[in-house]
């Protein structure tokens, strides 16, 4: 087994930095970090001209030649091939300033330390955080101060209701939304429990900001049901929460994923339709007046429509499926399917078993069909029949 090489001073540079976390570590504890030992210095070559080369190359990287950095710790000792010489047997950084210069880290270290005493001072609540933490306090070194003012709003006015760039601080604009990462982390640790929609994991709902919520398309399908509510509108844009906050008398909502069908979905007697929101569904759990109406769902018959379906009953279990069935797919799947998501797919959670049996079709034979490709008079005869069973269920 081949010995390994004499180290150099750019493998001691090399190991020194990977020591760097660990010195970190120790520093925040208060642990005495050195002298620290660099292990594995290696043997130098058994031929004596390249051995001297290395053992100055060596010794011309030292403390004792450029001033700062690592100590050789020599042994005298007799070698087969080098007869009775001095051998270096250990390289110890033996001070902080010595380890920091030379891997090049005195200017970041000083700023960590500057801003955990900063944190350690205004935050005491975050001192376990700064110990689990300290690569994402590095990397967010020179904001440390604004960080600190934005918690100290919160502290001060916690779920503000105002927009981030409305809050009067001395960082710009983009600041919070551009750091909300690190700023969840601590406002996590500081602020009052009640003051957090834990449950929440967009920053703004979780903090109690405002935001640009997503806006929905919203239709009367029954204009009787349009007068009583008093909207001038047959379409219209609503903002998330302020559907949440204002109930609408509707028997039915039909929540429709493409735009154009919604707005040309049939009528319905007290009903209205709500344009989807894609992946982002999951956002009308905000709207809780929906777990007391008939609840419908139209989405492409694909793999992710009935992913999105799933996330929908797991909210709002009484929601049932339009067009969106085994029956529907084999019906068009020759003349209006088209390529899926070729990958495999776990079934949904929640989905019936005429579902079921469309999605696994569809991952077996990576198919969907787009919904704005089932002719408008099938989704009229569909309706149909959609407004025929729901009178026979309501009347029975």
């Amino acid at each position: 087994m081949s010995k390994r090489a004499l180290l150099q001073p750019d493998d001691i540079k090399e190991k020194a930095l990977r020591q760097y976390p660990g010195f970190l570590s120790a520093w925040l504890t208060g642990t005495p970090y050195f002298p620290l030992h660099i292990p594995g210095i290696g043997a130098p070559d058994e031929s004596l001209a390249i051995a001297q080369q290395q053992v100055q190359s060596l010794k011309n990287g030292s403390k004792e030649v450029v001033g700062y950095g690592y100590v050789i710790e020599w042994q005298e000792r007799n070698s087969r091939h080098h007869g009775r010489n001095l051998f270096p047997e250990r390289v110890v950084f033996e001070s902080q300033p010595d380890f920091l210069r030379l891997i090049g880290k005195q200017r970041e270290f000083a700023d960590f330390a500057s801003a955990v005493e900063r944190i350690r001072s205004r935050l005491p609540e975050l001192e376990s955080w700064l110990l689990a933490s300290r690569a994402l306090l590095l990397r967010h070194l020179y904001v440390v101060d604004g960080l600190l003012d934005v918690v100290d709003y919160f502290r001060q006015h916690p779920r503000p209701n105002v927009f981030a760039r409305e809050i009067l601080l001395s960082v710009d604009t983009k600041f919070i939304e551009q750091n909300s990462g690190i700023l969840e982390q601590w406002l996590d640790r500081v602020l009052p429990p009640e003051t957090i929609r834990a449950d929440e994991r967009h920053f703004e709902r979780r903090f109690g900001l405002r935001y640009a919520e997503p806006q929905l398309l919203l239709r009367f399908l029954d204009p009787a049901l349009q007068r009583s509510v008093g909207s001038p509108w047959r379409e219209c844009s609503v903002s998330l929460h302020a559907l949440a906050e204002s109930p609408i008398d509707a028997t039915t909502v039909i929540i429709v994923e493409n735009k154009v069908n919604l707005l040309t979905f049939p009528a319905v007697p007290s009903a209205i339709a709500m344009g989807g929101l894609g992946n982002g569904i999951v956002d009308l759990a905000y709207v809780t007046w929906l777990s007391n109406r008939s609840l419908w769902y139209w989405g492409d018959l694909d793999v992710e429509g009935f992913e999105i379906l799933s996330r929908l009953r797991i909210r709002f279990p009484q929601t049932r499926s339009f067009l969106m069935d085994d029956t529907t797919l084999l019906w068009w799947k020759d003349s209006l399917a088209v390529s899926g998501t070729d990958r495999p797919r776990d079934v949904p959670a929640l989905l019936t078993e005429p579902e079921t049996t469309a999605f696994r079709f569809c991952v077996a034979h990576n198919v969907r069909i787009e919904q704005e490709r089932i002719p408008q008079a099938a989704v009229v005869e569909a309706v149909s029949e959609f407004i025929r069973t729901s009178s026979t269920h309501g009347s029975g």
